[in-house]
């Protein structure tokens, strides 16, 4: 008899393909189309099952002997013989079957069948498809070698099943299914998710998965599906299992437009509909070289709304951060005005091997005025990715160059003199990296002059982050990423005029020189160091450019953006309308803007620039004209 399978086998393979007439000779036929078959093996885990009963096929279904099959999958068997079902138990499952009944009890849920169990010679036999795979297995048929392969895992073992729909993380009840390195979902993961979808099984047991206008109807283990009602043939299968219709993730999301990635050692699939994901359009990419830019010739502050920078320690490590709870960074704010406009962002990796909860906390250090949040938005965005200017990065430019910041419930709180309140905070899974980015304006209750420190902190053991008052925790010497506070978050360069039919010009943004202006010697907050933002992270970056045309005639204003510093992305609002910039190699990729028709003798072009956090700097800007 097979021995029960090994607990750490923990094996990906291809999904089921049932038993198809003709893949094995019957050596005699019963009644009630019963077929025994000679030649069909059948591996668990990689090793052979061997059983004293025969093998049988019914209605193009293998099924096996109860007690031997489920020995095999290691489950344990109850037999009721008055209701002849049998009730079987693996890693706390339950699965009830009941002779001659296609319907199932898994968990309590009842589940179709397409064939039911049966008796054979005072046997009590069962359907080794549906059996595997309610016990988490995977089945591969192959027609050469007649044989059966069911990888089986110890779902109590390792990790679940991670799905990322658009920065949604969900904890997936049922598996993540790899065919021919193809990945493959329950369609209900995609419809309950996404806004504006649905799903429906068809009375001919296709099934219909309805996303944001578009119709997809997929019908078990063939590669013909209607995408909106035309005939499209794709490389996947989809197929059935536990009741569900597994349906081919990168089909769906080529469709409508998105990215795709399984990191299959953690167990995770990140899966982006641009649509749902972006306000904004991703610019088409161009290939070629790009001329040497010039460096801009001079920049400013402007705005009255600073910016206070949590990225240092970037990474969060055990050796920076050894207690239960820290302060990552520390502004304390300094007014003469009544009312102080702030702009928060944060960027932290956590490696510290357990979640944490990070806050934004405000603490009145004033005796005697109280003070009031009188506006508080933001945005947030976690990635276990490694594309976090993709995952992170784009996502917070686009919302914070489209006004699309979230409301924050900490809007319209007083803090008492001496009291400390959360603004926001962010649970950050281990291994995950965080990128925030928050606007707050405070205000004193009755006209005086507030004082008060505003903090980014850190619980690993879910403390109350209010009582988290500490200094910053030195700053990570080995990886200096910025951290400090500057009086403005908005930069303005005016390039020279350029004149129509001039040759093309191009001058580098954010090149760390001419338009450094976050050093560490400006920064407002001082302890426990300071490391400037010449990157310019967090920040709006306003770019004018005067237009002359004396010809009398339309030009047309021909504009390009490439990286100098290495891989690029970002967002850029071209004259009130906001367009993403897709990853740029440096020296090879450039990206076209839309073109500006010129109709004045003077005019002025503006972009406005936020750099995409994990990317590199600089970025440069060309423009020429024609007719």
């Amino acid at each position: 008899m097979f021995s029960k399978f090994k607990t750490s086998c923990m094996i990906t393979v291809v999904a089921l393909a049932s038993i198809l007439p003709g893949q094995a000779s019957a050596s005699a036929a019963s009644d009630k189309g019963i077929h025994v078959k000679n030649n069909v093996s059948i591996n668990i885990n990689g090793e052979t099952l061997k059983v004293s009963d025969p093998i049988l096929n019914k209605s193009d279904y293998l099924f096996l002997p109860m007690r031997a099959l489920y020995e095999a999958v290691g489950a344990s068997v109850d037999w009721k013989k008055e209701t002849l079902t049998a009730s079987a138990n693996r890693n706390g499952k339950l699965v009830n079957l009941t002779i001659n009944s296609k319907t199932a009890l898994v968990d309590g849920q009842k589940v179709p069948m397409a064939v039911a169990p049966f008796m054979y010679k005072d046997r009590t036999y069962m359907p080794l498809r549906f059996v595997s795979e309610n016990f988490g297995g995977n089945v591969n048929w192959n027609p050469t070698t007649q044989t059966v392969d069911i990888s089986l895992t110890d779902e109590t073992q390792g990790n679940p099943y991670i799905l990322h729909i658009n920065n949604q993380r969900i904890v997936m009840k049922d598996p993540i299914i790899v065919k021919q390195s193809r990945s493959y979902i329950p369609a209900n993961y995609i419809y309950e998710y996404l806004d504006d979808s649905s799903g429906t099984l068809l009375p001919d047991k296709s099934f219909e998965l309805r996303i944001a206008g578009m119709s997809f109807v997929f019908k078990e283990n063939s590669n013909q599906v209607l995408v909106n009602d035309e005939v499209v043939t794709m490389e996947e299968k989809p197929f059935m299992q536990n009741g569900k219709m597994y349906v081919p993730v990168s089909f769906v999301v080529n469709a409508l437009g998105g990215n795709l990635r399984y990191i299959e050692d953690k167990r995770e699939l990140y899966l982006y509909v641009y649509q749902y994901m972006y306000t904004s359009s991703f610019l088409e990419k161009s290939y070629g070289s790009t001329s040497t830019p010039m460096n801009v010739p001079s920049a400013r502050l402007e705005g009255d709304r600073d910016l206070f920078i949590s990225d240092n320690p970037e990474t969060l490590t055990s050796k920076l951060i050894p207690k239960s709870n820290a302060t990552l960074a520390q502004y304390q704010v300094k007014s003469t005005s009544a009312i102080n406009k702030h702009r928060v962002f944060g960027w932290h990796y956590n490696t510290l091997g357990t979640d944490v909860r990070i806050g934004i906390t405000v603490q009145n250090t004033s005796s005697t005025e109280s003070i009031e949040v009188i506006d508080s938005k933001g945005t947030s965005q976690q990635t276990g990715n490694s594309w976090v200017g993709h995952d992170i990065g784009l996502t917070i430019a686009d919302a914070t160059l489209n006004d699309k910041l979230k409301k924050s419930s900490s809007k319209g709180i007083v803090i008492a003199p001496g009291e400390t309140k959360v603004i926001e905070s962010y649970d950050l899974l281990r291994g995950y990296i965080i990128g925030f980015l928050h606007e707050l304006d405070i205000q004193a209750v009755n006209g005086g002059t507030p004082e008060y420190t505003i903090r980014t902190v850190l619980t690993k053991d879910n403390s109350n982050l209010t009582s988290i008052l500490s200094d910053p925790v030195p700053i990570d010497e080995s990886a200096k990423h910025p951290r400090g506070a500057w009086t403005s978050s908005t930069i303005l360069a005016e390039l020279p005029a350029y004149t129509v039919d001039s040759p093309e010009v191009g001058y580098n943004i954010s090149n760390s020189k001419t338009d450094h202006l976050l050093t560490t010697e400006n920064s407002l907050s001082q302890i426990n160091g300071a490391v400037g933002n010449p990157g310019h992270f967090g920040m709006n970056y306003k770019v004018s450019i005067p237009l002359v045309n004396q010809t009398g005639k339309t030009k047309t204003i021909k504009l390009k953006l490439a990286g100098r510093g290495g891989i690029y992305s970002g967002a850029v609002k071209v004259n009130g309308k906001v367009y993403l910039v897709p990853t740029l190699r440096v020296g090879t990729e450039y990206v076209e803007l839309p073109d500006y028709k010129m109709t004045g003798s003077v005019e002025t072009l503006e972009l406005e620039f936020m750099h995409a956090g994990g990317v590199n700097l600089p970025v440069a800007i060309y423009l020429h004209s024609e007719e």
